[in-house]
């Protein structure tokens, strides 16, 4: 089953009638409800959406928007379940689990997690500007990587430890719900978890609802700037792999329909189980004519998966 994120409907579609239209003249089956849908949306789509014929594979943290947050548009990482604060770290805890809840109520499969970060002076601004300017390769680009790697390492453990305990506490819902957990790689290399952060958390939890997200545009990003070798998470964590979000992308610029960019999909392929959810992502705006190629090229490229 190929199933579409609502996210490519965000800002474009203000009703349920409206996203559910959109959806629905194209060749997919199931969707993924993202994390820009607000209360009142999603109250209005949930009954629509059972007659719909379409397949609500998945969920997207923090789903619907929380109240607490209900000004903001929607973001994966309202509350940092890795968090330091107390407070923050049991308000993340709180939300996802009505996240989860949600997700049992329209029968979805997973949810998809943001785990946090390393609180740290990042300085993604600086790495961009070595990006833009062509000059990554240079030995201070390559000096400043270095750094920031140590320095993030060096703050890790602290931001690892408060994750696991949040997922600790999560994990009881999901088995409630019957919802897998997965956990997301991220665009970031400060966010969590890291390459090797997902064998820590999945060896402390194994048996448990919980897995592997892979996101193919965050992974070409991390690929593309050396932070992690080709391919090395799908090889690292093929036996955890309980879906994927699917999006092309040019340099650093992700979240458009696959075929159109420069990831090779074909080296996907072996890695995906017939049960591995594939949720297509993309950002708003994109043409239909665009998405329904996106759709069509996917379903080619990994028939039979």
């Amino acid at each position: 089953m190929i199933a579409l994120s609502t996210s490519w409907q965000s800002g474009e579609s203000t009703t349920a009638e409206e996203m559910l239209a959109a959806l629905k003249n194209l060749d997919i089956s199931g969707i993924e409800l993202s994390y820009r849908i607000s209360e009142d949306l999603y109250h209005e789509i949930k009954n629509p959406l059972k007659h719909s014929g379409l397949k609500v594979v998945s969920a997207h943290n923090y789903f619907p928007i929380p109240s607490a947050k209900s000004d903001s548009k929607g973001s994966g990482d309202l509350f940092l379940l890795s968090s330091c604060d107390n407070e923050e770290r049991q308000n993340a805890i709180r939300f996802t689990a009505k996240s989860i809840e949600h997700a049992g109520e329209v029968g979805a499969a997973a949810v998809v997690l943001h785990c946090g970060v390393v609180e740290m002076n990042h300085e993604m601004q600086v790495l961009y500007q070595y990006v833009n300017s062509n000059r990554f390769d240079s030995e201070a680009a390559q000096i400043f990587i270095r750094k920031k790697l140590k320095e993030r390492d060096r703050l890790k453990s602290e931001h690892l430890e408060n994750l696991v305990f949040s997922l600790d506490r999560l994990l009881p819902v999901a088995e409630k719900q019957g919802v897998l957990l997965g956990l997301e790689n991220r665009y970031h290399y400060h966010e969590l978890p890291g390459l090797d952060d997902f064998g820590t958390i999945f060896a402390k939890f194994e048996g448990a609802p919980i897995g592997y997200w892979h996101d193919t545009g965050h992974a070409h990003a991390n690929e593309t700037l050396g932070l992690i070798p080709q391919n090395s998470l799908l090889q690292n964590y093929a036996d955890q792999l309980i879906g994927t979000h699917l999006h092309d992308a040019i340099g650093l610029d992700d979240h458009i329909p696959p075929g159109s960019g420069e990831i090779d999909f074909a080296a996907l392929k072996p890695f995906l189980k017939t049960d591995t959810l594939k949720v297509i992502e993309l950002k708003p705006g994109i043409p239909v004519s665009e998405v329904s190629e996106g759709i069509q090229f996917v379903r080619e490229m990994l028939s039979g998966r």
